[in-house]
């Protein structure tokens, strides 16, 4: 009996030793394999604390820009207001399409960046208020399909693969931790033991009459109401998911959601871009992720972003911007005409005046 049991435990040992071994050389693997992800997307987790990645900084506004300036009558002022896509996530900040667009613009205009990570429409109906003080000529919302879900949404969340407590210790440590907890929530999706974040979002939100709808798409006009009431111009561009693209586009399921971006656009009369069309054309939407744990647009696709932006709105602010010249110009010839006019004033008061009749 003594000896079963030894035998018994060796193989436990054995096993339980193998088993390790395993898991320590795929995590070294996996480790080599993306030792160059830069970007998770998720706070904490082992790309998030050891990858590094591109710098951030903060001006005195809490954006992720330079200092705002005050306002200068020679240069066309664009404020773009966001989610983490205006924001950069995984990107350095010269590589974002806000810079890239002030880049293409040249010097009469510039281009400065309001966005924030996780903002909805209800942080961008915030934002408006804080970028209204810096006096924009021009102010473009970029969406994302996650900034439709209202507050009273409550987003599915998977079980996890370990006790809470235990996970957070694990998920900063271990690279193959994070990739099973990610296949362990497709897993849970795809046997309907929770319910799929595409699923989730077409239950709330794909009537244009449901409750939700209403309110979200109902924030969208506010925002572009409020700017009008302010005077302030105004246009959006809506950034398609690039996790939920198949080949060229095909299998979206979010249409829904652009097509009443679309239509609220419409009713207000407001000029937006919608990027889907543009984005489906690569064969493999991943070569646009800014890492293959995170799908966020990388440095091309935020170039791809720009250039589309520019291609629908610059001739609405080159307009502007020839207006405001215009209008500057123009002031400036009052002034010359003013002035070219005073001299002939005292010429005609020196020669004709009654007092002049009584001069010694």
């Amino acid at each position: 009996m003594p000896g079963r049991t030894g035998r018994i435990l060796l193989r436990v040992v054995l096993v339980v030793t193998m088993t390790a071994a395993a898991l320590v050389a795929a995590e070294l693997l996996a480790r080599f394999q993306f030792r160059r992800a830069q970007s998770s997307g998720r706070a904490g987790d082992f790309i998030a604390r050891r990858a590094g990645g591109p710098s951030y900084r903060s001006n005195s506004l809490g954006f992720r820009d330079r200092e705002v300036p005050p306002k200068s009558p020679d240069r066309y002022r664009i404020a773009v207001i966001g989610d983490s896509f205006a924001w950069g996530q995984g990107v350095e900040e010269r590589d974002r399409f806000s810079n890239l667009l002030e880049e293409f613009l040249g010097p009469r205009y510039e281009v400065f960046n309001f966005g924030r990570p996780g903002n909805n429409m209800p942080e961008h109906l915030e934002v408006l208020t804080q970028v209204l003080t810096v006096e924009p000529d021009f102010v473009l919302l970029q969406l994302y399909i996650n900034d439709f879900e209202t507050p009273s949404m409550a987003r599915p969340q998977a079980y996890p693969l370990l006790p809470a407590s235990l996970e957070r210790r694990v998920e900063g440590s271990s690279l193959i931790y994070d990739m099973a907890r990610a296949q362990w929530t497709r897993i849970q999706e795809a046997i309907g033991l929770t319910e799929g974040y595409v699923h989730y979002m077409e239950r709330n939100l794909r009537d244009p009459d449901a409750p939700n709808a209403k309110k979200a798409y109902g924030q969208l006009r506010e925002f572009f109401e409020r700017a009008r009431a302010a005077g302030l111009p105004s246009g959006g561009v809506l950034f398609p998911a690039p996790d939920a693209l198949g080949p060229n586009g095909r299998s979206y399921p979010f249409g829904y959601l652009h097509e009443g971006v679309r239509r609220v656009c419409a009713d207000e009369n407001v000029r937006c871009l919608d990027l889907l069309p543009q984005f489906s054309t690569y064969r493999d939407p991943r070569t646009m992720w800014v890492s293959p744990f995170d799908a966020h647009p990388n440095a091309i696709a935020h170039r791809k972003a720009a250039m589309e932006i520019l291609r629908a709105f610059s001739a609405v602010w080159q307009r502007h911007q020839l207006s405001a010249i215009s209008y500057q110009l123009s002031a400036i010839s009052y002034q010359l005409s003013a002035i070219s006019y005073q001299p002939a004033i005292k010429r005609q008061v020196s020669v004709s005046s009654p007092l002049s009749a009584f001069s010694p």
